[in-house]
């Protein structure tokens, strides 16, 4: 694959990932069901999906022997599975039903932030130039987001704040735990795949009605429809499939494409509008995320 093409690859991963965003925020204006009924079904059937397709590579078969011959890894699989993707879904939804999906993709996109201040205390190390910018554009761009400028209101609902920078958590420690696994040649399809459906059997145990009927009504069957198969099945693909042949700078790069999808849709569908310094603050979030690998070059 060419690097043009691998670049396009894992910005259309981004645009996915904001469309199922959307997708969320028009299911949740349709329905009565809560944030964890959707994650349930969404976390089953995106993770059933991507086995049976990762079932297909011969590193899923060997994942699966390393794993049973060191059963230890197994917990650190199903932790993977609950505490990083059922809960940085979760926490997502929540803050898309009560701030829409464009405030929150944003604030999500703090995440950068989280992981370089958690880098730098558990190395026990200044974090580099580029890393002290991202987390000032981060913060600075959230403060603007949020306040408009003026840190005696909130223009976001504080739920929606609070929800989305715990997903940014959620996201941060689901990027820097699997390090381990992948470093014993575990799969990163079957980790994403195993992990994803670990976690959505998990969750039948938090929700009261265990019914799926009501997702396949036909006023949201197309957004379960686009949050499973666009927004999490094809979404994870294309990254993968892209990230093998591009650099970490570049990888970084495209992964703005996630925020800024999601408030041009939202703008487009819901008409979600943003004042100017709004705008800038989410202009500062979106420089965060690439600061670093301009900063290096």
């Amino acid at each position: 694959m060419s690097r043009g093409l691998a670049l396009i690859f894992v910005g259309l991963a981004g645009i996915f990932w904001a469309s199922s965003g959307v997708a969320v925020q028009d299911f949740f204006s349709h329905s009565s069901k809560s944030a964890i009924e959707l994650t349930n079904i969404r976390m089953c059937s995106a993770g059933a999906i991507l086995i049976l397709i990762a079932a297909r590579r011969k590193k899923f078969w060997l994942s699966l022997k390393l794993l049973n011959r060191r059963p230890r890894l197994w917990l650190d699989v199903v932790i993977y599975g609950i505490v990083g993707v059922v809960f940085m879904q979760f926490t997502y939804f929540q803050a898309i039903s009560i701030g829409g999906a464009a405030a929150t993709t944003v604030i999500t996109y703090a995440c950068p932030a989280m992981v370089v201040m958690w880098e730098s205390l558990y190395h026990r190390r200044l974090p580099k130039r580029g890393e002290v910018v991202a987390v000032i554009l981060a913060m600075s761009g959230v403060f603007l987001l949020v306040t408009g400028g003026n840190p005696t209101k909130l223009l976001v609902p504080i739920g929606c704040v609070v929800w989305s920078l715990a997903s940014g958590a959620a996201f941060a420690f689901s990027a820097i735990f699997p390090k381990h696994l992948f470093a014993k040649k575990i799969d990163p399809y079957f980790l994403t795949g195993v992990g994803m459906f670990v976690g959505g059997l998990f969750t039948f145990a938090l929700v009261d009605e265990r019914n799926w009927l009501p997702f396949l009504a036909a006023d949201v069957i197309f957004d379960v429809s686009w949050i499973i198969v666009f927004g999490t099945v094809a979404a994870f693909l294309s990254f993968n499939a892209g990230l093998k042949f591009l650099t970490p700078e570049e990888a970084a790069i495209t992964a703005t494409t996630e925020p800024a999808a999601s408030v041009i849709i939202s703008w487009i569908i819901f008409g979600a509008a943003f004042g100017l310094i709004e705008s800038v603050g989410i202009i500062l979030v979106i420089l965060a995320i690439v600061a670093p690998s301009i900063i290096k070059r």
